[in-house]
């Protein structure tokens, strides 16, 4: 059964490769490379937003994004080990999982437009607000990061322990495809050139408004 179209599980990968080598140009100061990457970063970011309203049906937030009840009960089936629902998509624990990724995310690339190394290389926007301010963003970009880190663990630590249920959310992840499902509506597919064409675009818009403007 196809369950992920092509979009969703590039942006899962590029979004993975982006976060590392941010962290990377950062760490290594090389910040014109850091902000190029940013850039990337935010289109892609949009684009997933864009996908989540218009894209395959499984992708779409209002698909998986479930209420507290859902959550719960998915939980406790969980900790029982007993009745464990499978899903063709992202089960109720995981759509909190993504949706927290995503603010996170959204935090990262807002407070770096502001942040400011005081010396060398600033935001877009850091002349917008006081030196307070783009010092305080600048430590939260610091920081938060940090907590995107503990999120990504576990997040692994999910995967893991889905995959050792038996579940092959990683071979998904790539081949697009899951052979273990039973009784699960097969997700409507929309074709992923759609989505990379408005990342394409995104993507020389905000590499223009935060690197070339």
């Amino acid at each position: 059964m196809k369950v992920w179209d092509g979009f969703i599980r590039g942006y899962h990968w590029l979004q993975v490769m982006l976060l590392v080598a941010c962290w990377w140009t950062a760490e290594e100061g090389e910040m014109e490379w850091h902000m190029s990457l940013a850039a990337c970063l935010v289109a892609l970011w949009v684009t997933r937003l864009v996908w989540g309203v218009l894209g395959s049906s499984n992708a779409r937030f209002s698909h998986f994004v479930q209420g507290p009840q859902a959550v719960t009960h998915f939980a406790r089936c969980l900790l029982v080990g007993k009745g464990v629902p499978r899903h063709a998509g992202h089960n109720p624990l995981g759509a909190l999982m993504v949706v927290a990724l995503l603010l996170l995310i959204a935090l990262q690339w807002i407070s770096g437009l502001f942040a400011t190394d005081e010396i060398f290389t600033e935001g877009p926007l850091a002349s917008w607000v006081s030196a307070d301010t783009a010092t305080w963003l600048t430590q939260w970009h610091h920081l938060n990061f940090n907590l995107i880190i503990g999120l990504v663990v576990l997040h692994i630590a999910a995967v893991v322990l889905h995959q050792w249920r038996g579940e092959p959310l990683v071979q998904a992840m790539v081949t697009g495809k899951r052979d273990d499902l039973r009784d699960v509506q097969v997700p409507v597919l929309v074709p992923a050139w759609r989505a990379w064409g408005v990342f394409l675009l995104l993507w020389a818009v905000s590499y223009y408004l935060i690197v070339g403007g």
